[in-house]
């Protein structure tokens, strides 16, 4: 028993060996590659994304773009790394040590053919092809770093019977796949930017931005669109998703959980320290069965509401800089809720700014038919509420440490929503188990209210 222990532990120490000695960098290059080299050297680049359908990939395995190089189209992936050595897509681009032994005059070939100036662009605009997906992730523990993505197709059509916007998405995440990461990435004008169907999947340092057009009559443009559970979003920056229009005036977002899809499971989704300026609602949760979802250190400087959807059970919503001043703003609510009898918030140490007809929580009126409604009586304490000629901000009656009163921002009219020595919301909130704000700032003591420490 024992030798055949050593004998097994042997085995995995030698095809650990194995993994490390036999992964391999792949260099691609659009402009000066092909597709029949070996892509192994900077010099024997692959020209387009073809060869990443075509090979098998093995753990450990790096894909780097040139960067200044662009590709239209997408592929499908379907290799897998592991959770010691993922397989990572990044980039690429000439040593300073070339430029300083260069001459100026004859940069300019070295820089196409071993990358320089901005990260790698890939762009999708037939709905033909893989439904504008331009990476479509179908294996596990796979990193996509620091690459950009921009004006992605619309579907040309979309209801409940064809379903053609939950098949988007620039980054595809595949149902079943776990464990990948996208970060430090780029989206410009995609209308779905990241598809998460998956679980144990990271979306963090990303930027997104700019994308106005409806994808469907009652869908607008959507940053991070999540299927399934045990997935987590942080510390992305994104502006001006959504569009006018359509049933509801006005649609899409940061994040939407999507329960028109088959396959949701709206479980366990952890939303923190993200940026969102000018968009049309952080965060939609429109599915059933949406549980247990947490909301924390988040600044929503945005038009829509901040969280809204039908039966929401254990949504935590913490420590976020809630500001609905900006206009047009169709949607004038901060919480809604298609069923106030499932739905189920705690809401503690957030400040909110409002418009004078607003109020945060209620109260609650059943509406007629399927409409939206305020959430009425919820969890809530140590909260901020600042509504100037509004007599009743909250809707209901306050909870503890709850104050209505100015936050004292630094700017509010250029938008530094970060607070003066003076404000009322420093140190008056509950620890709630954070070691960090919005800036990244250590928390000691009782944290402030809302999303920046003073």
């Amino acid at each position: 028993m024992l030798n055949n222990f050593f004998y097994k532990a042997l085995l995995f120490i030698c095809s650990c060996i194995s993994i490390s000695v036999n992964a391999t960098t792949y260099y691609i290059n659009s402009r000066v590659g092909n597709d029949s080299n070996t892509g192994t050297t900077r010099e024997a680049v692959w020209k387009s994304l073809k060869n990443l359908e075509k090979n098998i990939f093995t753990p450990g395995d790096s894909i780097l773009f040139a960067n200044g190089s662009k590709y239209t189209g997408g592929f499908i992936f379907t290799s897998s790394g592991t959770a010691g050595k993922p397989i990572v897509f990044s980039s690429y681009s000439v040593g300073a040590d070339v430029i300083q032994t260069t001459d100026r005059a004859k940069l300019q070939p070295i820089f196409a053919r071993y990358g320089a100036g901005r990260n790698p662009a890939f762009s999708n605009s037939d709905w033909n092809d893989l439904n504008g997906n331009v990476f479509r992730i179908e294996g596990n523990y796979i990193i996509i770093d620091g690459l950009y993505f921009h004006d992605n197709t619309n579907p040309p059509n979309s209801d409940r019977i064809n379903k053609n916007v939950q098949k988007m998405g620039a980054v595809y995440l595949s149902l079943n796949t776990h464990h990948n990461i996208v970060r430090n990435c780029g989206f410009y004008n995609s209308p779905v930017g990241v598809k998460i169907k998956g679980r144990h999947n990271l979306i963090s340092r990303n930027y997104f931005h700019d994308a106005f057009d409806s994808m469907a009559h009652s869908w607008g443009p959507i940053a991070i669109m999540v299927v399934s559970p045990y997935n987590e979003i942080s510390y992305n920056t994104i502006m001006n998703y959504g569009s006018y229009g359509g049933p509801y005036g006005s649609d899409g977002g940061v994040v939407e959980l999507d329960g028109v899809d088959d396959a949701f499971d709206g479980r366990n989704v952890n939303i923190h320290h993200n940026i969102s300026i000018n968009n049309h609602g952080f965060l939609e949760l429109a599915g059933r069965n949406v549980d247990s979802i947490t909301v924390a250190y988040n600044l929503s400087d945005d038009r829509n509401q901040f969280i809204g959807g039908g039966s929401m059970k254990n949504i935590v919503v913490l420590n976020n800089t809630i500001i609905r001043t900006r206009e047009p703003n169709v949607d004038r609510y901060i919480f809604w809720t298609f069923n106030r009898d499932s739905t189920f918030l705690t809401v503690r140490n957030n400040i909110f700014v409002f418009a004078k007809d607003i109020k945060v929580f209620g109260p609650y009126i059943k509406p007629v038919g399927h409409k939206r409604a305020m959430v009425g009586e919820q969890v809530h304490d140590h909260n901020l509420y600042y509504s100037p000629g509004n007599p009743d901000p909250i809707g209901i009656a306050p909870g503890k440490g709850d104050k209505i009163a100015d936050p004292f921002f630094i700017d509010f009219e250029n938008r530094n929503f970060r607070l003066q020595k003076k404000s009322p919301a420093i140190n008056a909130g509950v620890k709630v188990g954070y070691a960090v704000d919005l800036d990244g700032r250590g928390i000691k003591g009782l944290p402030d209210m809302g999303a920046f420490e003073y």
